[in-house]
């Protein structure tokens, strides 16, 4: 069944609206002005030059790339064991391991922030890449555990069970037929894990120093003193960023399927 032109015209509508400030956005930092102004005042890449050449911001944005991969690999290593928990312990409640999984989307970040803090303060661990990884690990947990949980639940048990017929052992099973199979829901849960530690901010502002500040904790600090274009060329590259892991979100699972099917 097609959606009539008015669905389709009203779904342009809402799609416009959340794409249209994103396009001011980026207008806005390729002025050759010295203030954010829309429309543009001529054009120049003089503030995506000052950006790149700026210590702060290259260190913010190293910073950044280090906590979203940490995050992203000890999440899919934390929401694929709760994932196979929840799918095939015999021990633990399903309902349990479930909840706590996804309990990080339910509780507030200023919450989160405060939680994490406190906690880091009693064991020392604070203002570096570990603890902000860890952290952010935490708040993309969900995204790896729905997926794996959803793949899982899809994978047929008689394939398993045809390879421990054939005299696999368990361990064999699961690194050879049951990880591969859900290697590209962890690999869609990983980079949607990364996205939301790229950009975000308020769990980091409670556990940022001085000394060791991501790129949305720069952002803000300057948008408090004054909004300049520099800001502007700062965002655009994180939209920039974040559609390429949405297209490696949607090419590849694709890929991971293809490259298997080859061996």
């Amino acid at each position: 069944m097609r959606a009539g032109l008015g669905v389709r015209l009203f779904a342009c509508l809402i799609a416009l609206l959340f794409v249209t400030p994103t396009l001011i956005v980026a207008a806005t930092s390729v002025t050759s002005g010295s203030m954010v102004t829309f429309p543009p005042k001529g054009f120049s890449l003089r503030w995506f030059q000052e950006v790149l050449t700026d210590p702060e911001w290259l260190t913010a944005l190293g910073n950044s790339a280090q906590v979203g991969l940490l995050a992203a690999v000890l999440a899919m290593a934390a929401g694929t064991s709760l994932a196979f928990a929840a799918a095939r312990s015999r021990f633990l409640p399903p309902a349990l391991v479930t909840g706590l999984a996804v309990l990080p989307m339910t509780v507030p970040l200023v919450v989160a922030g405060i939680g994490f803090y406190l906690v880091y303060i009693r064991v020392g661990l604070s203002g570096n890449v570990l603890s902000l990884g860890i952290a952010h690990a935490v708040l993309g947990l969900p995204f790896v555990f729905v997926n794996v949980l959803a793949a899982l639940t899809g994978v047929d048990r008689r394939v398993e069970e045809a390879a421990r017929v054939s005299g696999a052992t368990e361990a064999v099973t699961l690194v050879r037929i049951t990880l591969p199979l859900v290697a590209p829901a962890a690999l869609v849960g990983g980079v949607l894990a990364f996205v939301s530690s790229w950009d975000e901010v308020v769990v980091a502002l409670f556990l940022n120093t001085p000394q060791f500040r991501t790129l949305p904790v720069v952002m803000w600090s300057q948008v408090r003193s004054g909004v300049e274009p520099s800001i502007s060329a700062v965002a655009t590259l994180i939209t920039l960023v974040s559609l390429l892991m949405a297209a490696l979100v949607l090419v590849g699972p694709a890929v991971v399927k293809k490259v298997r099917r080859r061996t």
